[in-house]
């Protein structure tokens, strides 16, 4: 489900209208309110109240179930979240809070978002989100992207003097996936500067050709 400002309401704090916003959450209070629990553009995942938004798809993806809450509101949260104590485990960085919210990320981000959506994260400046789908499409196996990586992953190398970097590296785990022309050429060209590379891209690379 994904959800967008609306254009007749006051410009919200992290909010933008042109942005569409994924919903990890729909609160129902006793008191009739609805509230949409979002990741807002400072990569806060908080609760906004949902007149503020108009919906751009009302799809629930996956397993989703009612969960009751002691304030008599109740709330529809994916499977993963179900359990009283998930959001104050979650805002207290409990790791499997943390696994969990990623893995509801990572399959609403490969249901919800297009290709040019996916192909814009890998081309800002956002090293957070950067290295969230690279790993989104690793364990998908997600080969839609290899022309976007190897162009991210030529610029880093420049960037960062061929330096050990995780989401260069990540980047190469991901390339190494797939035996396409394209990424045989690129890494034929790291090779060709291996004086210049480091020990764990150079075994990625090794690895990719050995197999």
């Amino acid at each position: 489900m994904r959800v967008q400002l609306k254009d007749t309401v006051t410009l919200q704090t992290n909010l933008s209208l042109d942005q569409s916003y994924i919903v990890y959450e729909i609160e129902s209070t006793a008191s009739g309110n609805t509230y949409y629990r979002i990741e807002n553009d400072a990569k806060q995942v908080v609760p906004y109240d949902a007149a503020l938004f108009d919906v751009v798809s009302d799809k629930l993806y996956g397993e989703w179930t009612i969960l009751n809450k002691s304030n008599q509101s109740s709330a529809r949260v994916p499977g993963e979240f179900a359990y009283t104590s998930f959001w104050e485990e979650f805002y207290n960085d409990d790791p499997r809070a943390l696994r969990a919210f990623r893995q509801v990320k990572a399959r609403f981000y490969l249901a919800e978002l297009e290709a040019f959506e996916i192909k814009d994260i890998l081309e800002s400046n956002n090293e957070d989100e950067i290295y969230f789908v690279l790993n989104m499409l690793i364990r998908a196996k997600c080969d839609t992207f290899i022309y976007e990586v190897i162009q991210f992953a030529k610029t880093r190398l420049v960037e960062h003097t061929y330096s050990e970097n995780d989401l260069l590296i990540t980047a190469f785990e991901y390339l190494s996936l797939f035996k396409e022309e394209h990424i045989h050429a690129f890494l034929i060209g790291y090779l060709t500067n291996i004086e210049l590379g480091n020990d764990k891209l150079t075994k990625i690379v090794s690895n990719y050709f050995a197999s």
